[in-house]
């Protein structure tokens, strides 16, 4: 089953909520219809946006790549044209994958681009806790990470520390798909935090999503800035 139209995003019905008072309905439809509208204009706007200005807009949003990729990188995977064509969501794409010599490291620690194909044997679980963990700086400090597969039973596990505490999570095994359980609980285990940080998300409209985690202003600005429809997750 497709993970990112599932639990992950955990997508409400945003604008038309389904109540008893038709003017409260109405007047959800109509913000709904304003913000598409609004969503609409800002990517016009945006539409032929260099990449270094898509950069430095991405880096206000607290989106950044990590030491020793920059333009010139970014430009070997995709040309100028393309990351100005389709501005931001390709720049954010690529930003959330790896590199593509070994070790593999992720182009930005702010961002993963996750696909729910992702998960096919031991250590797969492991990345999946890495990446999430990295997303929120040093809000989530786990250790000790490593994982298990029964395949006769069908089912996986995840284990870490972290302050002091052993944490150990099943997964339903089914073909490659990621069990999206493991990832809302990373998303509870984060607003247990003394943090200001948040998971969000962005269906990408396939098999795939971006995961990243920001605070409210952050969130606010990726919104407004990139014209893309970023949710919380939870």
């Amino acid at each position: 089953m497709p993970v990112c139209s599932q639990d992950i995003l955990h997508k409400a019905s945003r604008g038309i909520l389904y109540i008893s008072a038709p003017l409260r309905w109405r007047e959800s439809r109509v913000s709904f219809l304003w913000e598409i509208v609004v969503s609409l204009l800002r990517r016009l706007m945006n539409r032929n946006l260099t990449l270094y200005a898509q950069l430095e807009t991405l880096e206000e949003c607290g989106i950044a790549p990590n030491e020793g990729v920059g333009p010139a990188e970014l430009l070997v995977l995709h040309g100028e044209r393309e990351y100005e064509t389709s501005p931001f969501k390709l720049l954010l794409s690529v930003l959330g994958t790896e590199s593509q010599e070994p070790p593999r490291r992720p182009l930005s620690d702010n961002l993963w681009h996750m696909r729910a194909e992702c998960v096919s044997g031991p250590g797969d679980y492991v990345k999946v806790a890495e990446r999430m963990a990295a997303l929120t700086g040093s809000a989530l400090p786990i250790g000790s990470v490593h994982d298990e597969f029964d395949w006769r039973q069908g089912v996986a596990w995840l284990g870490f520390t972290m302050k002091g505490r052993e944490l150990r999570w099943p997964a339903k095994i089914e073909e490659r798909w990621i069990d999206a359980n493991i990832l809302s609980r990373f998303v509870a285990l984060l607003a247990e935090q003394d943090s200001e940080l948040r998971f969000t998300g962005l269906d990408l409209g396939g098999q795939d999503c971006l995961i990243g985690c920001a605070t409210d202003e952050q969130f606010t600005s990726l919104r407004k800035f990139t014209g893309l429809d970023f949710e919380w997750l939870g």
